[in-house]
């Protein structure tokens, strides 16, 4: 499945797409928020994430990875509060 063949919705119903280099997610309540991600990152392979009910895209997991591994290495020098 891919990014352009999800359906924007009301939250609470948005579909939660991850965002690439980031800890963050995208929700698509309107046409515009899809098309804006799709813009930015073209229109990408998702997988249904049952356990925590998002889209995955794993295109970003590595990404991602080294995103949260400085953010982790960050949080054990300072803090996280």
């Amino acid at each position: 499945m891919r990014v352009s063949d999800l359906q924007p919705a009301r939250f609470p119903a948005s579909p939660s797409v991850e965002n690439p280099n980031s800890d963050s997610y995208r929700m698509f309540t309107n046409d515009f928020n899809k098309a804006s991600f799709i813009e930015a990152n073209g229109d990408v392979e998702i997988v249904w994430n049952e356990r925590y009910k998002f889209w995955a895209v794993p295109e970003f997991a590595e990404g991602r990875k080294a995103y949260c591994d400085i953010k982790q290495a960050h949080c054990e020098i300072y803090g996280s509060n």
